[in-house]
């Protein structure tokens, strides 16, 4: 959602200049006199406060982000590192199941 403000008020900014351009280069116009000097300062504040406004969001959005998701262990649920899926103890049941899954413990000797 924040990023939908962000964006509405960086349009609004870009149209903002557009018809400062417009108007200043065809102010004589009767598409010129409608664009007065008040409505520009009205559509610039409304800009910047859309644009302010969606970055505060968009900072208070991560943040709250960060707070709220922590990685747990799929078996303990105890806090984890970033990236893990188990904690220590858990993590080296689960590498020495699979060490006895896939080695029998015989050695093979190659062929020659």
């Amino acid at each position: 959602m924040s990023s939908t403000v962000l964006r509405l008020g960086l349009w609004l900014l870009i149209l903002t200049l557009g018809l400062f351009i417009f108007d200043s280069k065809f102010d004589e116009t009767a598409l010129g006199e409608l664009i007065t000097p008040t409505l520009l300062q009205h559509m610039l504040v409304l800009s910047i406060a859309l644009v302010g406004v969606g970055l505060a969001w968009r900072i208070f959005e991560k943040t709250a982000q960060k707070v709220v998701v922590k990685n747990r262990c799929k078996v303990c649920g105890t806090p984890v590192a970033h990236g893990a899926i188990y904690c220590r103890t858990h993590l080296r049941g689960v590498l020495e199941a699979e060490d006895r899954r896939t080695h029998s413990g015989t050695t093979r000797v190659p062929k020659v």
